[in-house]
């Protein structure tokens, strides 16, 4: 049981730092939105992808241990009630186990949240894209390219800048 419950608490552990990540670079993508920085941008999609793939095969490692199955795929209500056994461990170690289920739900709240404000950034980036497209689409037919002067007009011109 030690052991296993060793393993719980490490992967507990590591889905709450992986969580925590995910937070952090989604804070800062929004802000490389907000000052138009496409390779940060680039740069932080890569890393949130990178973070959801751990986050998925963290999750099937959880579902081989009774502890953590109750973490991978369940809802945060359903997290919130997740409880190790108590005849099997010490108050203590149960203590333990609650604040890191409670930091989890906490953390995946503020990932959702920052999720949503993401969302939101991008589609109104997206429209200020398309404004700006249709600005120029519009103003294509106003700005239309100088017509060529015919050669007499040319050498006239000519004519009186030499007098």
């Amino acid at each position: 049981m030690d052991q296993e419950l060793t393993t719980s608490f490490e992967l507990l552990e590591r889905r709450l730092a992986s969580m925590r990540e995910l937070a952090s670079s989604l804070e800062q993508v929004q802000s490389a939105v907000v000052r138009s920085d496409a390779p940060g941008i680039d740069s932080h999609t890569v890393r949130q992808g990178e973070i959801c793939e751990a986050l998925r095969q963290l999750e099937s490692e959880a579902l081989q241990h009774p502890p953590c199955a109750a973490i991978a795929g369940k809802s945060r209500d359903q997290k919130a009630g997740m409880q190790l056994p108590e005849d099997a461990v010490s108050p203590l170690v149960q203590q333990r186990w609650k604040t890191l289920a409670q930091e989890l739900i906490q953390v995946e709240i503020r990932v959702s949240q920052l999720n949503q404000v993401y969302g939101a950034l991008l589609r109104r980036a997206r429209r200020t894209v398309q404004i700006f497209n249709r600005v120029l689409e519009s103003s294509a037919i106003t700005y239309a390219p100088p017509k060529p002067e015919p050669a007499i007009a040319q050498s006239t011109f000519q004519e009186v800048s030499h007098v």
